[in-house]
């Protein structure tokens, strides 16, 4: 079986940078403990589950939070949470994807000089969740549909976009905003690494038999990832988080496979898929450890 790597895939710079802070965090000890992290660092269980077996407490809030560090995660959190944090006694350590805190950044200062800010993503992301706690001024996007809906804006508009979505849909959202604001400007836009991921894909995904995108089902880049897929093939589009959501699928008649993986997933799990596709497909051997890696082991 032929398999078709698509180049770029997993870990994105903001990914790496966030696990090698709190890959020195927990090799320090210099840090107050107990050590928490509130939310996911990134969305992948693999690496979460291996976090807490070294120590990590994944919360939700702050509520009875007293003492030790908190960790802010990739996908960002608001002033106000910060501010909260520190109010406490506690330990702020900020991985923060450089992406999204420039994309608060652009936010105040846009507030600031008087725009009214439209942001296109998911209500239920971390990402969004800290910036809508910028101001209850900002006004969310999440689909098409929502736009029909929005009142007349006086002021000047902008729009500003979670990182991970998808470019075809932020086209589309784009395209309907500036019918009703011909000024609109598009003042920060999906991330780069989100966006060579998925024009790469589109480029992969030609003449194959099947695509294999490889993430948490958590992760809002994995799923546009999928999506971008079944939109533009009419092959069968497989997300999966290890090669043992392989073991069952039937491959008698699929000669080639284009591969790609979430900007959250560790590089190991992906190797593993692809030297089982390769060679033979077996249960996974992955530790805890192989899934904190944040280099690829082989070219």
């Amino acid at each position: 079986m032929e398999v078709k790597h698509i180049v770029p895939q997993g870990f994105c710079k903001g990914v790496i940078k966030a696990m090698m802070l709190t890959s020195d965090v927990l090799s320090s000890g210099a840090y107050p403990m107990p050590l928490y992290m509130l939310g996911s660092l990134v969305h992948n269980k693999h690496i979460m589950n291996a976090y807490k077996d070294l120590g990590i407490q994944v919360i939700s809030s702050l509520d009875g939070i007293t003492q030790g560090s908190v960790i802010i995660t990739a996908h960002g959190a608001s002033d106000a949470c910060k501010k909260d944090i520190l109010s406490r006694g506690l330990t702020l350590i900020d991985a923060t994807c450089q992406d999204v805190a420039k994309t608060h950044t652009l936010i105040q200062e846009r507030l600031s000089e008087g725009y009214q800010i439209l942001f296109f993503g998911k209500r239920s992301h971390p990402e969004t969740r800290g910036i809508l706690g910028i101001s209850s001024d900002i006004i969310l996007i999440e689909s098409l549909g929502d736009i029909a809906s929005l009142s007349p804006i006086t002021k000047q508009v902008a729009l500003m976009v979670q990182t991970t979505m998808s470019t075809l849909d932020l086209a589309d959202v784009l395209r309907a905003l500036k019918t009703k604001y011909p000024t609109i400007a598009l003042h920060h836009d999906v991330c780069d690494a989100t966006k060579r991921r998925q024009f790469a894909l589109l480029q992969g995904i030609k003449d194959v038999d099947l695509v294999i995108v490889v993430g948490d089902p958590m992760s809002n880049n994995t799923q546009k990832l999928r999506l971008i897929a079944k939109q533009e093939t009419d092959v069968e589009v497989l997300l999966i988080e290890s090669i043992n959501d392989l073991l069952n699928y039937d491959f008698k008649n699929i000669h080639k496979v284009a591969l790609t993986a979430g900007a959250s997933t560790p590089p190991a799990i992906v190797e593993e898929i692809e030297e089982g596709l390769q060679h033979g497909l077996h249960p996974s051997t992955l530790t805890a450890c192989d899934y904190l890696k944040t280099k690829k082991t082989r070219a």
